[in-house]
């Protein structure tokens, strides 16, 4: 939870707004005031209260903007709505307000049509945006399509900032070298952040991120271990070093910061942790364990078919073929043409069980979907640099070969 949610200036305004909806008089807070209290309902899993306070604000500011844009961004990360999402941004009054700039892009963006946001922010930077304002419209953007992982046109937005000894630069600079694969520049560039603020949850966690990927698992751990000195209710912090335990096969250690993971984020969906803690106990023999942990996970989750999709893998990783098949041909066969996750693992538990016609079905879907995951499933099937295209021609490899 964003520290400010503990602050007094905060909680006097709670009691502020909930004075005035049990009809006490006082000092109306402004919309941007109304807005935090409408996030921060959200934050803590009340969204019938949040919704109440964005309609008070609304009411109360008809034409402002932040009220209506929290709306709109329920509308699209909760309820996974992004028709009704653009629908409520279109009521927004002021049409050159930047959230509301922003919040088009983002809807753009969320609807897997990074281009036409880019266009979109292109035009409103030549037409739209006051002079004074461009530097910090440039960062924002980049910002936007950096938390899409549209990592190319963060790139590019980047570039034309001049503000290059900012802070913001410089974390957006780390986040974008690191989505490039250039773990040590990004390192540099953050442990230079620490030095001028070693304070910085943040920091520390996209540092131990960075180690977590170039396979430094000790150091990131160590990494979260600062971060979670500085607010040990850092639920970013807590889960990188979850993973790092994991990682290393400290299994009971992970469990612990799983489980305070899922504490400390008891309103959002924490099904894939669900999964992991489920593939734990697998691992540890507790079948019964993690057969609850999975049917947990799935009554939790906003998208169950990856969830499924998760405890096929983790039931094939388990040796749980059999299993595991029977959740892929009852899921993946009825996805759309979209759907690249899980093909490659279906393949192989065809091949593993001798299906030979069903193998050559859905190892031609895996190639032309998901080669990357091709190579991390099937690559053992084949000579070593065989290309995942070049798997189609092999033919099928009885089990005993």
């Amino acid at each position: 939870m964003d520290i400010y949610y503990h602050s007094d200036r905060f909680r006097q305004l709670l009691r502020r707004y909930e004075a005035l909806q049990h009809g006490d008089i006082g000092e109306l807070p402004d919309p941007e005031e109304l807005t935090d209290v409408a996030e921060y309902y959200h934050t803590v899993g009340e969204d019938g209260k949040a919704m109440e306070a964005a309609d008070y604000a609304v009411r109360m500011y008809p034409t402002a903007t932040a009220p209506v844009a929290f709306k709109s961004r329920m509308a699209l990360l909760t309820d996974d709505n992004p028709q009704l999402a653009g629908e409520i941004a279109e009521t927004i009054v002021d049409k050159s307000d930047l959230d509301y700039l922003y919040l088009k892009a983002e809807i753009m963006v969320a609807g897997r049509d990074a281009a036409a946001a880019d266009r979109f922010l292109q035009t409103h930077y030549d037409e739209t945006v006051d002079p004074d304002d461009l530097e910090d419209y440039i960062l924002d953007v980049a910002a936007l399509f950096s938390d899409y992982e549209e990592t190319d046109y963060a790139e590019k937005w980047l570039k034309r900032s001049t503000m290059t000894d900012d802070r913001d630069y410089k974390e957006l600079h780390a986040h974008i070298l690191r989505n490039h694969g250039r773990y040590e520049e990004s390192e540099a560039i953050l442990n230079d952040l620490l030095d001028t603020d070693p304070y910085s949850g943040p920091y520390w966690n996209q540092l131990a991120q960075n180690q977590f990927l170039r396979d430094d698992i000790q150091d990131s751990i160590t990494s979260s271990e600062y971060s979670i000195a500085i607010n040990p209710d850092d639920e970013e912090a807590v889960l990188n070093k979850a993973n790092g335990l994991f990682t290393l096969g400290n299994y009971e250690e992970s469990l612990k910061f799983y489980e305070r993971y899922k504490q400390l984020c008891p309103h959002q969906d924490t099904s894939i942790i669900d999964v992991t803690i489920g593939h734990i106990r697998l691992m540890q023999g507790q079948a019964v364990e993690a057969q609850r942990c999975y049917r947990q996970a799935l009554s939790e989750s906003k998208n169950k078919p990856l969830t499924l999709v998760h405890i096929g893998i983790s039931a094939f990783d388990n040796g749980y073929v059999e299993y595991a098949y029977r959740i892929f041909i009852n899921l993946l066969p009825e996805t759309d043409d979209e759907w690249d996750i899980g093909f490659a693992y279906l393949a192989r538990c065809c091949y593993e069980l001798k299906k030979e016609k069903e193998y050559k079905l859905f190892l031609r879907k895996a190639v032309e979907r998901n080669p990357e995951e091709c190579i991390e499933v099937l690559s053992d099937l084949f000579p070593e640099g065989t290309s995942p295209q070049d798997y189609l021609t092999a033919g099928f490899r009885g089990q005993d070969e």
